[in-house]
């Protein structure tokens, strides 16, 4: 609830700014017109305007702290705070989207009946953050990681196809309406994607937040490690830089030599994909080690 409202509130802040930039804005754009309608600061409407922006920066303000104020209460607090990179607020918002880690929510089926909630892998976790990778097809096919997103890998052999089938719709992350059956297309080794006409069965909201926090993680490059000249980063024996920052340098390097055609914003896309991922599993270690009674620092 405390994201959801943080997430509300900035939405409209953002909104109202806008609408102040496009009142105050007399510059041409790239086209040669000019769309702002170049009013002073001193206009009445525009001066309103900003003191309502004004007070949305600082319920907004308020908003956030009650939303750090919710983690640090949340057993996996200890965790990212000792995560170079992982803020409270992006972290919390993190696990707004997914819930619990390791454990996936209740699933009501079709008939009304309810599976009670369990343990989930950690390729389930990626698979609700829309992480997992489709196999080789040109048709439409079941995701691989389907059963394992709703928290089943494995199906019992004594019901029918469609009762599987059937079985499979459930939901994961606070969504028990979730497909898990990927209806999207996909070549081998790909990630899934969007499609139009298509309800996609991960949750984007999770997924972006988990790729914030990736490209948050990449900025904590910490001397003497150094990236010299937009080149390979060179990291020094036990670093103090982020894992996550060491984890996408490493998946570069390596696709470097395997995938030498890949441009630079491929390889970008691929190694913060292969750093969400990894922070996903250890956020998932840290909760099951929670729930199984250990430390989670």
């Amino acid at each position: 609830m405390a994201a959801d409202v943080l997430d509300d509130i900035e939405r409209v802040r953002i909104a109202n700014e806008n609408r102040h930039r496009q009142l105050t804005r007399s510059v041409e754009d790239s086209d040669g017109e000019t769309r702002g309608f170049g009013y002073d600061e001193s206009h009445p409407d525009v001066a309103r305007l900003a003191g309502m922006v004004d007070m949305l920066l600082k319920v907004e303000h308020d908003a956030t702290l009650n939303l750090q104020r919710v983690l640090r209460r949340h057993p996996l607090h200890g965790w990212m705070k000792a995560q170079r990179g992982i803020g409270e607020k992006q972290g919390a918002r993190l696990l707004a989207a997914i819930g619990d880690p390791y454990i996936r929510p209740e699933i009501v089926r079709d008939d009304g009946t309810v599976v009670p909630s369990g343990p989930r892998t950690v390729s389930a976790l990626w698979a609700y953050c829309g992480l997992h990778v489709l196999p080789a097809s040109g048709q439409q096919a079941a995701d691989n990681q389907g059963d394992a997103a709703a928290g089943w890998d494995q199906l019992s052999a004594d019901r029918t196809a469609s009762d599987n089938q059937r079985f499979r719709v459930g939901g994961v992350g606070g969504d028990p309406g979730h497909n898990v059956v990927d209806t999207h297309q996909g070549d081998a080794g790909v990630a899934p994607k969007r499609a139009r006409g298509q309800k996609a069965n991960w949750s984007t909201k999770a997924k972006t937040k988990a790729y914030l926090i990736a490209t948050s993680c990449l900025k904590q490059l910490v001397k003497p490690c150094h990236n010299p000249d937009e080149g390979p980063t060179v990291h020094v024996e036990d670093c103090a830089c982020s894992p996550y920052r060491r984890k996408y340098d490493s998946r570069r390097a390596h696709t470097a030599v395997t995938h030498p055609e890949w441009t630079d914003g491929h390889s970008h896309n691929d190694a913060l994909r292969v750093a969400a991922k990894e922070v996903l599993k250890h956020l998932w270690r840290a909760a099951k080690a929670h729930h199984e009674g250990a430390d989670t620092q």
